[in-house]
């Protein structure tokens, strides 16, 4: 662009211009000069403060002006009709957004920001940087928290909108996330019961896993972790503050740093979560946690006294006990289902997939696990025997014939390394040869 303007201008015989003005013929070397010149510091006055008019000691342009500017911009060396109308196009463009609240009178929104100071300009003024590569810096940590708490402590009517834009600015819900240190400080240091209800009712429901990273540090917090917790046992009951209290006990649990304390806490919470909620959504975010969780050996004991509590009959631990349960399927050791070859003496295994498979709420899912287990196990003769005969039982008795029916279909295509067909198999050990011809296995399988 330099070298053509460069010999644009050299051949040009003469000039028009106007009264005072004096011809230059700058050189190709000033016009290489001034092409790698990013022209930043010049362009902060041009666009400075907003102006009615031009004055010469005051660098900044009117809009008029500023829209000319851009015109020439784009349009170099041109008739100056064409450098007229293509200025007048783009402010007629930017006067046409209708007008919104705050603008300046007789503003459209985008003209009175293109009339105002420009945002590297903005930035300086309140002490920032802008580097080479329009990367914002703002070295200031110490001086930034003293900015958040100063409007905090200043401006009542800020706080809830304060809180809502520091959840819409986080990118993720991880801890080094700058919104979310901003959140946990803020919370950290006002963490009263108003505080915690009114952060839970803005965030809960939107952003349960920024919640859930906040809160964590909150619970960490030697000052305000026991209110944290309180809050924590009440939202668990509450399906739209559920996400979040799943998502913060998973953190704890999975921290194999935590106190023993603090992963007790958690647990209980996740239990309250599992009974006082009968939303499928919410039980599915429980059973995934709980499937994700039993991989940590810790949590997998904390899980197995979960069953034993459930079939102890307690009833804080009914619906969660069933979830362990079906989280502890999953486990396998050397390859085999470890509820199958080694579970603890005080878990009865045949119950709960007898009580699992009796409920309309678990059938479906302890099917699809327990099709993987025969899967895991039916290519071992001894194994599959010994599961089968493991499961039987379990698949006799009241309220078992529809579940029955569902598992044998889960089996079809499965077959053993005999090629007996699974479901074959489990079909003559469970249904008495007298009422085969009523109920025959290929008719009823839906």
């Amino acid at each position: 662009m330099a070298w053509k303007e460069h010999t644009r201008s050299s051949s040009e015989q003469s000039f028009v211009q106007g009264e005072g003005e004096a011809e230059t013929d700058s050189a190709l070397e000033d016009r290489v000069t001034a092409a790698l010149t990013d022209w930043r510091g010049e362009l902060d006055g041009r666009f400075g403060e907003m102006n009615s008019l031009h004055t010469h000691d005051n660098p900044s342009l009117t809009v008029d002006d500023r829209c000319l500017l851009l015109a020439l911009a784009v349009q170099q060396s041109a008739p100056l009709p064409v450098v007229a109308r293509s200025a007048a196009a783009l402010l007629k463009a930017i006067e046409s957004v209708p007008d919104t609240p705050g603008t300046a009178a007789g503003f459209s929104p985008t003209l009175s920001a293109l009339a105002g100071r420009g945002m590297r300009r903005r930035i300086q003024d309140v002490g920032g940087q802008v580097d080479m590569q329009d990367t914002v810096v703002f070295d200031r940590p110490a001086y930034g928290r003293a900015v958040l708490e100063y409007v905090w402590d200043n401006y009542d009517v800020m706080r809830e909108p304060l809180l809502t834009w520091l959840v819409a600015t986080a990118q993720s819900a991880d801890p080094e996330d700058h919104a979310v240190a901003a959140l946990a400080e803020l919370t950290v240091r006002h963490g009263s019961v108003d505080y915690l209800t009114t952060l839970g009712s803005l965030v809960g429901s939107s952003s349960p896993k920024v919640l859930g990273a906040v809160m964590e540090s909150a619970v960490r917090n030697e000052h305000v972790g026991r209110l944290a917790w309180e809050a924590l046992y009440g939202w668990a009951e509450k399906e739209s503050y559920a996400p979040a209290v799943i998502a913060l006990c998973r953190r704890v649990l999975e921290d194999s740093s935590s106190a023993t304390s603090l992963a007790k806490r958690a647990m209980v919470r996740l239990r309250r979560v599992a009974q006082k909620n009968t939303d499928p959504t919410v039980v599915g975010e429980v059973q995934a946690a709980f499937d994700a969780l039993v991989q940590h050996p810790t949590v997998a004991q904390r899980l197995a006294s979960e069953i034993q509590n459930w079939q102890q009959g307690k009833v804080s631990s009914a619906r969660s006990g069933a979830l362990a349960f079906l989280a502890l399927m999953t486990l396998r050791h050397d390859g085999t289902p470890w509820l199958v070859g080694s579970p603890p003496t005080d878990i009865d295994v045949q119950r709960g997939v007898h009580n699992l498979l009796s409920s309309p709420e678990t059938a479906a899912e302890v099917i699809s696990r327990l099709t993987d287990w025969i899967r895991a196990c039916a290519d071992d003769p001894s194994a599959y025997t010994q599961l089968r005969d493991q499961l039987l039982p379990a698949l006799r008795g009241h309220n078992m014939f529809e579940a029955g029916w569902r598992f044998m279909n889960g089996l079809r295509g499965i077959s053993t390394v005999d090629g007996v067909s699974v479901a074959d198999d489990f079909y003559d050990h469970l249904v008495d040869s007298r009422v085969r011809t009523v109920f025959p296995l290929e008719e009823n399988l839906v």
